[in-house]
Protein backbone atom coordinates (compact mmCIF):
# COMPACT_ATOMS: atom_id res chain seq x y z
CA UNK A 1 0.00 0.00 0.00
CA UNK A 2 1.29 3.70 -0.90
CA UNK A 3 -0.35 6.25 0.71
CA UNK A 4 1.51 10.17 0.12
CA UNK A 5 0.59 12.33 3.50
CA UNK A 6 -3.47 12.04 4.43
CA UNK A 7 -4.43 14.50 6.33
CA UNK A 8 -7.76 14.90 8.88
CA UNK A 9 -8.99 17.97 7.46
CA UNK A 10 -9.17 15.67 3.38
CA UNK A 11 -10.66 12.94 5.63
CA UNK A 12 -13.61 14.84 6.64
CA UNK A 13 -14.05 15.76 3.53
CA UNK A 14 -14.06 12.33 2.23
CA UNK A 15 -16.83 10.75 4.23
CA UNK A 16 -19.18 13.89 3.25
CA UNK A 17 -18.90 12.27 -0.19
CA UNK A 18 -19.02 8.68 0.57
CA UNK A 19 -22.90 9.16 -0.52
CA UNK A 20 -21.77 10.92 -3.74
CA UNK A 21 -19.40 8.05 -4.43
CA UNK A 22 -21.89 5.53 -3.93
CA UNK A 23 -24.30 7.17 -6.20
CA UNK A 24 -21.74 6.78 -9.11
CA UNK A 25 -21.23 3.23 -8.72
CA UNK A 26 -21.92 1.02 -12.07
CA UNK A 27 -21.12 -2.62 -12.76
CA UNK A 28 -19.14 -2.60 -15.63
CA UNK A 29 -18.92 -5.95 -16.08
CA UNK A 30 -20.73 -9.52 -15.11
CA UNK A 31 -20.28 -12.29 -16.02
CA UNK A 32 -22.30 -14.92 -12.80
CA UNK A 33 -20.76 -18.49 -13.86
CA UNK A 34 -16.98 -16.36 -13.08
CA UNK A 35 -18.06 -13.12 -10.65
CA UNK A 36 -18.18 -9.63 -11.74
CA UNK A 37 -16.79 -6.78 -11.56
CA UNK A 38 -17.83 -3.43 -9.78
CA UNK A 39 -15.99 0.14 -10.44
CA UNK A 40 -16.54 3.20 -8.17
CA UNK A 41 -15.66 6.73 -9.64
CA UNK A 42 -15.51 9.78 -8.18
CA UNK A 43 -14.73 13.49 -9.44
CA UNK A 44 -15.56 16.60 -8.24
CA UNK A 45 -14.99 19.65 -5.52
CA UNK A 46 -16.31 20.47 -2.27
CA UNK A 47 -16.46 22.58 0.56
CA UNK A 48 -16.72 22.62 4.44
CA UNK A 49 -16.74 25.28 6.90
CA UNK A 50 -17.10 25.00 11.48
CA UNK A 51 -18.32 27.93 12.99
CA UNK A 52 -18.18 28.32 16.85
CA UNK A 53 -19.72 30.98 18.48
CA UNK A 54 -20.70 31.78 22.32
CA UNK A 55 -23.73 34.06 24.08
CA UNK A 56 -22.67 37.15 25.55
CA UNK A 57 -22.55 35.10 29.02
CA UNK A 58 -20.72 32.63 27.64
CA UNK A 59 -22.55 29.87 28.72
CA UNK A 60 -24.68 28.67 25.15
CA UNK A 61 -22.05 27.26 22.96
CA UNK A 62 -23.69 27.01 18.84
CA UNK A 63 -21.55 24.65 16.53
CA UNK A 64 -22.52 25.18 12.84
CA UNK A 65 -21.27 22.84 10.06
CA UNK A 66 -22.32 23.19 6.48
CA UNK A 67 -20.43 21.82 3.17
CA UNK A 68 -21.06 21.72 -0.54
CA UNK A 69 -20.39 18.97 -2.91
CA UNK A 70 -20.35 18.72 -7.00
CA UNK A 71 -19.97 15.42 -8.63
CA UNK A 72 -20.59 15.79 -12.63
CA UNK A 73 -24.11 16.91 -12.35
CA UNK A 74 -25.10 15.84 -9.24
CA UNK A 75 -24.85 18.84 -6.22
CA UNK A 76 -25.71 18.34 -2.18
CA UNK A 77 -25.39 20.45 0.23
CA UNK A 78 -25.86 19.88 4.29
CA UNK A 79 -25.68 21.21 7.57
CA UNK A 80 -25.22 20.35 11.10
CA UNK A 81 -26.26 22.76 14.31
CA UNK A 82 -25.72 22.34 17.96
CA UNK A 83 -26.09 24.34 20.93
CA UNK A 84 -24.97 22.98 24.11
CA UNK A 85 -25.40 24.73 27.83
CA UNK A 86 -21.22 24.71 29.26
CA UNK A 87 -22.89 26.15 32.29
CA UNK A 88 -25.10 24.05 33.52
CA UNK A 89 -25.13 19.89 34.58
CA UNK A 90 -28.27 19.94 34.64
CA UNK A 91 -29.48 16.71 32.31
CA UNK A 92 -31.31 17.88 29.09
CA UNK A 93 -32.10 16.10 25.95
CA UNK A 94 -29.29 15.51 24.51
CA UNK A 95 -31.00 13.74 21.10
CA UNK A 96 -26.80 12.41 20.43
CA UNK A 97 -25.24 16.11 20.98
CA UNK A 98 -24.31 15.62 24.55
CA UNK A 99 -26.57 16.04 27.45
CA UNK A 100 -26.57 19.79 28.08
CA UNK A 101 -27.66 19.98 24.31
CA UNK A 102 -30.38 22.68 23.50
CA UNK A 103 -30.41 21.90 19.76
CA UNK A 104 -28.82 19.27 17.44
CA UNK A 105 -29.98 19.91 13.93
CA UNK A 106 -29.13 18.33 10.42
CA UNK A 107 -30.44 18.42 6.87
CA UNK A 108 -29.16 17.62 3.56
CA UNK A 109 -30.47 18.82 0.04
CA UNK A 110 -29.83 17.68 -3.18
CA UNK A 111 -30.82 21.15 -5.37
CA UNK A 112 -28.15 24.18 -3.78
CA UNK A 113 -27.03 26.47 -5.71
CA UNK A 114 -22.86 25.75 -5.31
CA UNK A 115 -20.07 26.48 -7.32
CA UNK A 116 -15.99 25.86 -6.59
CA UNK A 117 -13.51 28.24 -9.04
CA UNK A 118 -10.85 25.87 -10.64
CA UNK A 119 -8.48 26.87 -8.80
CA UNK A 120 -9.14 26.35 -5.57
CA UNK A 121 -9.70 29.84 -4.21
CA UNK A 122 -13.11 31.00 -4.04
CA UNK A 123 -16.62 29.12 -3.44
CA UNK A 124 -20.60 29.75 -2.57
CA UNK A 125 -23.18 28.16 -1.16
CA UNK A 126 -26.74 28.79 -1.28
CA UNK A 127 -29.56 26.22 -0.41
CA UNK A 128 -32.87 26.43 1.85
CA UNK A 129 -32.05 22.93 4.20
CA UNK A 130 -34.59 21.19 5.91
CA UNK A 131 -33.22 19.78 9.17
CA UNK A 132 -34.22 17.83 11.91
CA UNK A 133 -34.31 18.81 15.00
CA UNK A 134 -33.84 15.50 17.51
CA UNK A 135 -33.97 17.67 20.89
CA UNK A 136 -37.10 18.81 20.12
CA UNK A 137 -38.66 16.35 17.30
CA UNK A 138 -39.15 19.59 14.78
CA UNK A 139 -38.77 20.15 11.37
CA UNK A 140 -37.51 23.65 10.18
CA UNK A 141 -36.01 25.09 7.48
CA UNK A 142 -32.39 26.62 7.67
CA UNK A 143 -31.42 29.33 5.13
CA UNK A 144 -27.16 28.71 4.19
CA UNK A 145 -25.72 31.15 2.58
CA UNK A 146 -21.91 30.75 2.77
CA UNK A 147 -18.69 32.00 0.89
CA UNK A 148 -15.01 30.80 0.54
CA UNK A 149 -11.77 32.28 0.26
CA UNK A 150 -8.70 31.19 0.34
CA UNK A 151 -5.92 31.59 2.39
CA UNK A 152 -3.17 29.18 1.96
CA UNK A 153 -1.30 27.30 -0.54
CA UNK A 154 -2.77 24.28 -3.10
CA UNK A 155 -2.21 21.27 -1.53
CA UNK A 156 -2.02 17.13 -3.01
CA UNK A 157 -2.52 14.11 -1.88
CA UNK A 158 -2.54 10.88 -3.94
CA UNK A 159 -2.32 7.38 -2.74
CA UNK A 160 -3.27 3.99 -4.05
CA UNK A 161 -4.10 0.54 -2.30
CA UNK A 162 -4.23 -3.01 -3.46
CA UNK A 163 -6.28 -6.02 -1.37
CA UNK A 164 -6.85 -9.17 -3.08
CA UNK A 165 -7.93 -12.50 -1.86
CA UNK A 166 -8.68 -15.96 -3.33
CA UNK A 167 -12.30 -14.95 -4.74
CA UNK A 168 -11.86 -11.03 -3.96
CA UNK A 169 -9.75 -8.13 -5.50
CA UNK A 170 -9.85 -4.47 -4.81
CA UNK A 171 -8.05 -1.68 -6.18
CA UNK A 172 -8.39 1.68 -5.02
CA UNK A 173 -6.74 5.35 -5.88
CA UNK A 174 -7.11 8.98 -5.19
CA UNK A 175 -5.72 12.06 -6.50
CA UNK A 176 -6.80 15.13 -4.26
CA UNK A 177 -6.01 19.23 -4.27
CA UNK A 178 -7.26 21.17 -1.64
CA UNK A 179 -6.53 24.64 0.13
CA UNK A 180 -7.27 26.27 4.04
CA UNK A 181 -10.27 28.83 3.66
CA UNK A 182 -12.11 31.41 5.46
CA UNK A 183 -15.91 31.35 5.39
CA UNK A 184 -18.37 33.52 6.42
CA UNK A 185 -22.16 34.29 5.94
CA UNK A 186 -24.93 33.22 7.24
CA UNK A 187 -26.50 30.04 8.68
CA UNK A 188 -29.99 30.89 9.51
CA UNK A 189 -33.67 29.51 10.83
CA UNK A 190 -34.99 33.06 9.74
CA UNK A 191 -34.63 33.78 13.71
CA UNK A 192 -31.16 32.93 14.71
CA UNK A 193 -27.77 33.65 12.80
CA UNK A 194 -26.09 30.47 13.78
CA UNK A 195 -22.70 31.27 12.33
CA UNK A 196 -22.01 34.83 13.62
CA UNK A 197 -18.62 34.76 13.15
CA UNK A 198 -16.26 33.87 10.51
CA UNK A 199 -15.42 30.01 10.43
CA UNK A 200 -13.38 28.85 13.01
CA UNK A 201 -11.85 26.19 10.03
CA UNK A 202 -12.80 25.31 6.13
CA UNK A 203 -11.36 23.82 3.32
CA UNK A 204 -12.06 23.60 -0.53
CA UNK A 205 -11.23 20.97 -2.32
CA UNK A 206 -11.25 19.14 -5.73
CA UNK A 207 -11.20 15.43 -5.84
CA UNK A 208 -10.23 12.57 -7.86
CA UNK A 209 -10.66 8.37 -7.09
CA UNK A 210 -11.53 5.17 -7.95
CA UNK A 211 -12.20 1.68 -6.78
CA UNK A 212 -12.24 -1.50 -8.38
CA UNK A 213 -13.99 -4.17 -6.79
CA UNK A 214 -13.60 -8.08 -8.65
CA UNK A 215 -15.21 -11.20 -6.91
CA UNK A 216 -14.96 -14.74 -8.59
CA UNK A 217 -17.40 -17.68 -7.76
Amino acid sequence: MKVVRVTCSICLLVLSLVAFTFLTATPKAQAAASGSTFVVRFHGASAFANFDSFSPDGCIETLAFVDGTQNGSSLEADVFISQVNNCTATPLSGGGCGPTALLCAFGTTFSPTFQVSKALDSASLSATIPVFDSVSGNTFNVSVDVTWVATGPLSRESGSSHFHTKNFTENFHFNDEFRDASASGTVSDGTTNFSPSPSVFAQTASFKSGDVTITHS
